[in-house]
């Protein structure tokens, strides 16, 4: 066998080794159901558009997050000219938003879902669960019915979140 193609054989498998570890992380965050989610933040954008019904949820069962958490989102994303963001924190101990088209919507979620009607290509998401614990990610658009449900899979958001994952629901569950 060549050196090649014994290399190309190695990294095959180690792409398949990978592929495994992360369906089996997110059947574990999602209590089993990992092929019904797309990674959010890798994912293609797709061409049609949709309203995105967004969730913080707890690893494992999936329930809600409702409180403790701040989340602000810019809408007029330009991946081309990418906008500068700071995310300070007032005297009162709350997590400021500012930059490009950022605007924090924590009040905007209803039973722990915000409706985001016509979901542009892309969203930049800031995000905190108090100080010194949160985050940010650039969520790109997939749609699979007029109503695509996307959720933030967080471990714990009372001790700080030590990373999550954003992930669209195929399946609406």
């Amino acid at each position: 066998m060549s050196q090649a193609l014994r290399l190309t054989v190695i990294a095959l498998a180690c792409a398949a080794s990978a592929t495994a570890v992360r369906a089996d992380s997110l059947a574990a965050e999602t209590g089993g159901h990992a092929s019904q989610y797309v990674d959010a933040v890798a994912a293609p954008v797709s061409d049609q558009s949709c309203t995105v019904l967004l969730s913080i949820v707890m690893a494992g069962t999936l329930k809600p997050v409702t409180d403790g958490f701040q989340l602000a989102i810019d809408r007029k994303v330009d991946v081309d000219h990418p906008a500068s963001y700071t995310i300070g924190l007032s005297d009162d101990g709350r997590s400021t938003f500012t930059g490009g088209g950022l605007r924090e919507v924590t009040a905007e979620f209803k039973n722990g879902v915000l409706a985001i009607p016509d979901m542009p290509k892309y969203l930049d998401v800031e995000f905190s669960f108090g100080p010194g614990s949160g985050g940010s990610a650039l969520i790109h658009r997939q749609c699979f019915g007029p109503q695509t449900r996307l959720i933030y899979v967080v471990d714990n958001p009372d001790t700080g979140v030590k990373g999550g994952d954003w992930l669209w629901d195929k399946g609406g569950r």
